[in-house]
């Protein structure tokens, strides 16, 4: 258990780590960037687990300590819904309404198209 605990934080503290160094980079190649450093990196982290549970499906190509590493950890870490959710609120207190339906349905639409595409491409 403890293990687990420790490598599961492994990977949460580099994807968080990652996920922050995007969103800025991001943030000061694109002025007013904000919310869609997060709306990248969300759907990057689709993408990459769509593409770890394909991989994970293929004759055990991740043992069980590479999932929790790579899919619980680092995508866990990577991604963020709390961001998502906090940002989208924002958007409509800023009344941006349509800016704000926009995010949430392209961030949901386009997530769920990134994941199925990414385990799709381990399939041949």
């Amino acid at each position: 258990m403890i293990k687990n605990l420790i490598i599961v934080a492994l990977g949460g503290g580099i994807g968080s780590a990652l996920r922050y160094l995007i969103q800025e980079v991001l943030h000061k190649q694109i002025e007013n960037f904000e919310p869609y450093g997060t709306f990248v990196v969300n759907i990057l982290g689709c993408l990459l687990l769509g593409l770890l549970a394909g991989f994970a499906e293929q004759e055990k190509l991740l043992t069980p300590s590479m999932n929790l590493l790579l899919i619980s950890g680092f995508c866990g870490g990577f991604t963020t819904f709390s961001t998502f959710a906090f940002q989208s609120h924002n958007l409509f207190l800023a009344n941006k309404p349509i800016q704000a339906i926009l995010y949430i349905g392209l961030s949901i639409t386009i997530g769920l198209i990134a994941a199925y595409l990414g385990y799709k491409l381990t399939k041949g």
